[in-house]
C-alpha cells in the first residue's frame, strides 16, 4: 500500500471505523483504476442488517449468491390516452360562484376543446443531430429553461441526499442549465459526492450534530409457555409500534433493543427518542409546539449513514452510460429497482425512506412510459431532498419532473389543443381529491380545463438529462380562472402553472385530503374524524409543513392508542422489505425484487395514476398471501429455489450456527429470540407448543442440543412456521 494513504487510514481508525479503512480504499481505488475499462472483477457488498458496515464477498460467494443482477429488457411504450373521471359538461360562459380577480388582470376566460391526440398542430420541429433514436425534437425558439419559483428550504435538505441536492433549487430533477456535464460516476470526485459521510471524513470539515450509532443490544430473555387465551400486548408495545410504523421493519439489533425494555416508561422514552431522531430533531429536547404556525422548526440533525452511502456508490458501478450522452449513468429497470431497495432495506433514515415512498406513490409515474431509469431516479431523489419540507415544494418538483411530464402528457400540452391529463390528476389525486362517492372536493371540469391551459408550454428538455423547460410559443394566451381566482397571463415563463399548483396546494380540501392519506399511512385504515381534522388544521396553518404534520400525527392520542398496535396489514412491499430487515438478510436482493413483481407491487411500474393502495382490503387475497408465504419459505428453508442467507455472515447462512454464535442454547432462549424477530414475542399457548414441537422434530427421547447438526432443518422450519403465522402480516 502506498504510504501517502496511511494518514487517511489513521483518520478512519481514530473516527472509530476500525476495519472499514481497507474496504473504503478498495471502493475508491477499484473504480478509479477501472475508469474507462470494463469491470471484470467487481466487488459486491453484503451486510448483516443495517447496523454493520459492508464487507467484501469472495468470488465463490458472489457466484453462489447470484449477486450479478439480471438484465431485463424494456418493453415498448404503451399508447398514452386521456383519462376522464368527470363527465365533461358544456362549458359555461361564466363559472358559478364569485371570482376574485388579482389586480391588473384580464377577467375573461374561455374553455377550449380538449384532446389527448399526439398530433400537435403548430408544434415546431427540426431534425437535431445526436437526439435519441434520431427522432425530431421541437425547435428551441422561444424556449426558457427554468427552475421552480419555490426553492428547497436549506433545512429540508438531508445530509445524505443525492449529489447536487444541496445546491440546486431543483435537486434531483436534472435542470438543464448549459453547464458542463457531470462525470460518469467512476471518478474519485463523483464517488465522494455520492457518499457525503465519506466526504466529511476526507475533507476534515467539522461535522454538525449527528445521531450516534445504535448501541449493540442485549439478547431477548427466554420465552416460556404463555397462559391460555389471547396474548395481551406486551408492556413495551409502544416501542414495537413505533418501530413497525416508522420503519420498514426493525433489524435484529433494534428488535433486541426493544425486547430489553421492561417497563412502559422505558418503552415510551425510547420510542419518543427514536421518533425525534428519525424526524431529525434533537432527542433531548421537548417536542416543538409551533405546529399551527409557519415559524420554522429547529435546524435538522441528520442521521449519518456512511455504510449506506458506500453501498449506493458501489451499486452504480455496473450502470451503463446513456447511449446519447456518456456523462449520464442510466440504470436499466432492474438496476433502478435494486437501487431503491438498497435504501429501503439498509438505510438508517427509515422514516425518510417511508416518506419518499409515500410521495413517489402519491405522485405516481410509470417507468414504462419513457424507459429512462434516470428520469425516475431524478424524481425519487427530488422527493428525498424535500421529504420533510413543504407540500408545495414537493408538488412543484413532481410537476416539473421529466417522469411526470411524459407520464401525464404535459410534454404534448399545447395551446392549440390543451391536454387535460396532468391538470385532471393534479386536482383529483395530488391535491383537492374526491370524496368517498367520487365527487370532486371543490373543483369542476371548468377548473380542469383552465388548469390545462395554464400548463401549456411545459416540457422536458430534448436531451436525456430530464430537465424542465418552458416553450412560450406553445403557451395558451389570456388569463385563466381557477378555483374562483384569476391567474394573469405570462407568456414568457411557467409561472401560470406554478400558480395553479400553489392555489391547489393551499386549498382547504387539499389539507383534508393529504391529512387523511397520511393518517391512513401511519395510524389506521379508518382514522378518527377528530384526528383527520387536527392534522388538516396543522397542514393549513403551517402551509403544508410535512415535518410538523408528522409530529402532530406521532404525538396524537390515536397514534399512541394500543387499539392501533399491530392493526394495519403490511403491503407486499412492507412485508418483503421487512422480512429482509427482520432476519438480517445479507445475500442478494434479487429474489425479493422478483417476488414484488409477482405479487403486483413492482416499484416504478404501476400504470394507473392513483398509485398503489395502502388499505388492508387491497392486499388480503390469495395471490398476495401465496407469494408472501412462498417468500417466507424461500428465505428460511433450504431447497426452495434460492440462495437467500440471513443472520450472521460468519455463520454462512446457517441458522443453527447463528444461534450457536449468539450462545442461544436452550429451546426457551431460541424461541424468545425468533419470535422477537417476527411477532414481538406475542404467542398463544397453542402457537408456543407448535413452535416447540417443530423445534424438537426428530429428536425422539434425546435432549435438544444446538451443536447437533440435525437441528438445522428443525430450526429452519420453526422460523418458517413463525413467519407464516397470520400475526406476521400485521404491523
Amino acid at each position: 500500500m502506498r504510504r501517502d494513504w496511511m494518514p487517511f487510514l489513521t483518520d478512519f481508525k481514530n473516527a472509530g471505523l476500525v476495519g472499514v479503512s481497507g474496504f473504503v480504499l478498495s471502493i475508491i481505488l477499484v473504480p478509479i483504476a477501472a475508469s474507462g475499462h470494463e469491470d471484470t472483477g467487481r466487488h459486491k457488498l453484503t451486510t448483516a442488517g443495517s447496523n454493520t458496515l459492508p464487507t467484501l464477498a469472495s468470488a465463490p460467494e458472489r457466484a453462489s449468491q447470484g449477486i450479478r443482477k439480471e438484465k431485463q429488457s424494456d418493453q415498448g411504450k404503451p399508447e398514452r390516452k386521456s383519462r376522464r373521471l368527470i363527465k365533461k359538461p358544456t362549458p359555461p360562459s361564466q363559472p358559478a360562484g364569485p371570482a376574485s380577480t388579482l389586480p391588473g388582470t384580464d377577467q375573461t376566460a374561455t374553455a377550449p376543446s380538449t384532446s389527448s391526440s399526439k398530433d400537435i398542430p403548430g408544434r415546431e420541429k427540426s431534425s437535431m443531430a445526436g437526439s435519441p433514436s434520431g427522432t425530431s425534437v421541437p425547435s428551441m425558439s422561444g424556449v426558457t429553461t427554468v427552475a421552480p419559483t419555490v426553492p428547497i428550504p436549506a433545512a429540508s435538505v438531508n445530509a445524505g441526499a443525492a449529489p447536487g441536492s444541496a445546491t440546486s433549487p431543483m435537486a434531483g430533477i436534472g435542470i438543464s442549465s448549459g453547464s458542463t456535464p457531470k462525470a460518469s460516476g467512476r471518478s474519485f470526485q463523483n464517488l465522494i459526492q455520492q457518499a457525503p459521510g465519506l466526504s466529511q471524513l476526507l475533507t476534515g470539515l467539522p461535522p454538525g450534530p449527528v445521531i450516534p450509532p445504535e448501541p449493540i443490544a442485549p439478547l431477548p430473555p427466554p420465552l416460556a409457555s404463555p397462559q391460555p387465551g389471547l396474548p395481551a400486548p406486551p408492556v413495551n408495545w409502544f416501542a414495537y409500534h413505533v418501530l413497525n410504523r416508522l420503519t420498514y421493519g426493525g433489524t435484529p439489533n433494534q428488535l433486541n433493543l426493544v425486547a430489553s425494555l421492561t417497563t412502559a416508561a422505558e418503552a415510551q422514552n425510547w420510542a419518543t427518542a427514536f421518533m425525534k431522531e428519525q424526524l431529525e430533531l434533537d432527542p433531548t429536547r421537548p417536542w416543538p409546539t409551533n405546529l399551527h404556525s409557519t415559524s420554522p422548526l429547529p435546524a435538522p440533525i441528520p442521521i449519518q449513514d456512511i455504510a449506506l452511502d458506500i453501498m449506493l456508490s458501489q451499486d452504480k458501478v455496473d450502470w451503463r452510460a446513456d447511449e446519447s450522452d456518456s456523462s449520464i449513468l442510466s440504470p436499466n429497470f432492474s438496476e433502478l429497482q435494486d437501487h431503491d431497495l438498497i435504501r429501503k432495506m439498509h438505510s438508517r433514515r427509515q422514516l425518510k425512506e417511508k416518506m419518499v415512498y409515500f410521495w413517489d406513490n402519491h405522485f405516481n409515474t410509470n417507468y414504462r412510459t419513457h424507459s429512462k431509469g434516470q428520469y425516475e431516479l431524478q424524481e425519487n431523489e427530488a422527493f428525498r431532498a424535500r421529504a420533510f419540507g413543504t407540500f408545495l415544494d414537493l408538488i412543484l418538483a413532481s410537476g416539473k419532473s421529466a417522469a411526470m411530464m411524459i407520464y401525464l402528457n404535459t410534454d404534448v400540452n399545447v395551446k392549440e389543443n390543451p391536454n387535460e391529463n396532468y391538470a385532471r390528476e393534479v386536482l383529483e389525486l395530488h391535491t383537492l381529491g374526491v370524496n368517498d362517492q367520487g365527487t370532486p372536493n371543490g373543483y369542476t371540469q371548468f377548473d380542469i380545463v383552465e388548469a390545462a391551459k395554464a400548463f401549456t408550454g411545459w416540457d422536458n428538455t430534448p436531451d436525456v438529462r430530464g430537465g424542465f423547460r418552458f416553450v412560450s410559443s406553445r403557451h395558451s394566451p389570456g388569463s385563466k380562472l381557477l378555483l374562483g381566482q384569476s391567474i394573469p397571463f405570462n407568456g414568457s415563463g411557467p409561472s401560470e402553472g406554478e400558480q395553479v399548483l400553489t392555489l391547489a396546494a393551499r386549498h382547504p380540501s387539499t389539507a383534508r385530503h393529504l391529512a387523511k392519506k397520511l393518517c391512513e399511512y401511519f395510524v389506521s385504515d379508518a382514522p378518527s374524524p377528530a384526528l383527520v381534522n387536527e392534522i388538516a388544521s396543522v397542514f393549513a396553518d403551517s402551509n403544508g409543513d410535512i415535518k410538523k404534520i408528522l409530529i402532530a400525527i406521532f404525538t396524537s392520542s390515536d397514534f399512541m392508542n394500543v387499539a392501533n398496535y399491530r392493526g394495519q396489514v403490511k403491503t407486499p412491499l412492507e412485508y418483503l422489505v421487512g422480512l429482509y430487515r427482520n432476519l438480517g438478510v445479507w445475500s442478494s436482493r434479487d429474489p425479493f425484487r422478483t417476488r414484488l413483481v409477482g405479487v403486483g407491487q413492482s416499484i416504478y411500474e404501476f400504470a394507473p395514476p392513483t398509485g398503489f393502495k395502502e388499505k388492508s382490503i387491497e392486499w388480503l387475497n390469495t395471490n398476495v398471501l401465496f407469494h408472501e408465504a412462498s417468500m417466507a419459505y424461500e428465505t428460511t428453508i433450504n431447497g426452495f429455489g434460492s440462495t437467500i442467507r440471513y443472520g450472521s455472515p460468519s455463520s454462512g447462512g446457517s441458522i443453527r450456527l447463528w444461534m450457536d454464535e449468539l450462545k442461544l442454547t436452550t429451546e426457551e432462549q431460541i424461541l424468545g429470540f425468533l419470535t422477537n424477530l417476527a411477532v414481538d414475542r406475542m404467542v398463544t399457548a397453542t402457537e408456543y407448543q407448535l413452535y416447540l414441537s417443530t423445534l424438537r422434530a426428530g429428536l425422539g427421547g434425546n435432549a435438544f442440543d444446538i451443536k447437533n447438526a440435525s437441528r438445522e432443518d428443525a430450526l429452519d422450519r420453526t422460523m418458517a412456521t413463525i413467519l407464516t403465522n397470520p400475526r406476521y402480516l400485521y404491523q
